[in-house]
């Protein structure tokens, strides 16, 4: 265990609950009280070889957000958003003169770089612009259809 459980001389049931008890009180399964005992959330104490928790800290007790505890790089907290930059995808697929499906498989093919904002997937124009100067480029020039030549006779 994280932390070794305090042996008690006296034991005041208002203050100490079991850990059945607890599970009951926050909702969750005996097996995550253990698991938050074992983590060092929780802080048991032991009666005649029984474990307790403390009731206010079991009712106290405040879930922490998932992922990892990193401070967010600066960038991220100076860049602000510029409308001029970023358009809708019904406005790229106007743009680029194809249907707004075409824009949203570009998209899932990450060949343009979007941003989330209010429910609405955003397109940078410049990726759009990049894009569409790749695909002329990469178009072969259009061959003129070939004459027919008169028959000789």
């Amino acid at each position: 265990m994280a932390n070794d459980p305090v042996k008690l001389q006296t034991f005041d049931a208002d203050k100490w609950i079991s850990k059945s008890e607890a599970a009951r009180l926050r909702g969750i399964s005996r097996q995550a009280i253990w698991e938050l005992v074992r983590r060092g959330r929780l802080t048991p104490v032991v009666y005649e070889r029984r474990m307790y928790l403390n009731r206010a800290e079991v009712l106290n007790f405040q879930r922490r957000p998932r992922g990892p505890n990193l401070p967010k790089p600066e960038y991220f907290k100076t860049k602000k958003f510029n409308s001029a930059k970023w358009i809708s995808k019904v406005e790229a697929g106007y743009l680029a003169g194809v249907t707004t499906q075409v824009i949203s498989d570009l998209v899932r093919r990450r060949r343009l770089r979007t941003m989330e904002s209010i429910g609405k997937t955003l397109i940078q124009r410049s990726s759009l612009d990049k894009f569409l100067e790749q695909q002329q480029k990469s178009k072969p020039a259009k061959l003129k259809p070939k004459t027919k030549s008169a028959k000789k006779k």
